[in-house]
């Protein structure tokens, strides 16, 4: 009977996440940019599709480790979300004023 939980509770958890990072991600930053790459080398839409897909896969295997080994040791949730909600102003803000995502295709 535990094996039939663990089984239930591991579909859950990997489906909540699957549905909230999906809607999270929908029309995003990343989501533009790979649009906007695409669109510029619409011969090499399957090695855009590969890389931004490769991207994603890394980062967030990158995020759960940091997020549940380091930082959610040592912080609260409210600090995190603080964190990156400031985070996430700052990144806007240069990209806004141009200082990164300057992005040159050939």
């Amino acid at each position: 009977m535990l094996q039939r939980f663990m089984k239930i509770t591991n579909w859950r958890l990997f489906l909540s996440t699957l549905g909230i990072v999906f809607l999270s991600e929908m029309g995003d930053k990343t989501q533009i940019t790979t649009l906007l790459l695409a669109g510029a080398k619409p011969m090499y839409v399957f090695w855009v599709a590969l890389g931004s897909a490769t991207a994603l896969i890394c980062t967030s295997f990158f995020e759960v480790i940091v997020g549940s080994h380091i930082i959610a040791r040592f912080l609260k949730p409210n600090t995190i979300s603080l964190i990156s909600a400031l985070a996430f102003t700052v990144l806007g803000l240069l990209l806004i004023f141009g200082v990164i995502g300057n992005i040159k295709i050939s």
